[in-house]
């Protein structure tokens, strides 16, 4: 009898940690040569010109460099337009199973504008939309302009949790403003890793299966 619950709890614990295995971004870090109207390798582009960036630029007219992510590196600046002149990046992610909610966390930041020639500090407030192949399954926070040019930007740790449809999907990435059409939000991304979000439970029979092994042992 005791060999079969020891038996069947490890058997629930395997299975429990097959389960939580992650599935895999390509290049969640944005890791690139900084270049206008580009996206990053593993990336494509989605929707109009997103750039890959470093703290200083390209369109870093503020005098100061832009504070790197937490990651450090390159990450990617998106124009939120609130239409069809929005950013965005995209690519096919694999490894997920149907019906598993799972987790995206990232960084993003404001990165604002300031006019190269008259001085002007523009922009607004704006956030993250991501979908999966179409279909909004998240919105970041929203991430406030810097009162002036002369702030540093603050980067946030955001995420987003959505239960997967496929095993495999096309996921966008867009930056949006609260602003109307034309009411632009420089906003910037980076570090952006999946992870799955256990069922409830699947952490006790993960334990159960330790605990009645070490029983038996004894």
């Amino acid at each position: 009898m005791k060999t079969h619950l020891y038996s069947a709890a490890i058997v629930a614990g395997t299975s429990a940690a097959s389960v939580l295995a992650a599935p895999t971004i390509v290049n969640g870090d944005f890791n690139g040569t900084p270049s206008i109207a580009s996206a990053p390798a593993g990336w494509d582009i989605a929707m109009a010109t997103p750039d890959v960036v470093n703290a200083f630029g390209p369109f870093n007219n503020t005098g100061i460099g832009w504070t790197a992510s937490p990651n450090g590196g390159t990450f990617v600046r998106t124009n939120g337009v609130g239409n069809e002149q929005t950013e965005a990046i995209s690519q096919v992610v694999t490894g997920f199973e149907a019906g598993g909610t799972y987790r995206f966390d990232f960084s993003v930041t404001n990165l604002g504008f300031r006019n190269a020639g008259n001085g002007a500090w523009s922009g607004f407030d704006g956030f993250y939309q991501f979908f999966a192949d179409g279909t909004l399954i998240g919105t970041s926070q929203t991430v406030s302009k810097q009162a002036s040019s002369s702030d540093a930007i603050v980067w946030e740790a955001a995420s987003i949790e959505f239960v997967a449809v496929a095993e495999s999907f096309t996921l966008e990435i867009r930056g949006e403003t609260v602003g109307a059409a034309f009411e632009i939000a420089y906003l910037g991304i980076d570090g952006v890793s999946a992870s799955l979000v256990p069922a409830p439970g699947a952490a006790v029979l993960l334990g159960l299966g330790g605990l009645t092994a070490t029983r038996r042992r004894r």
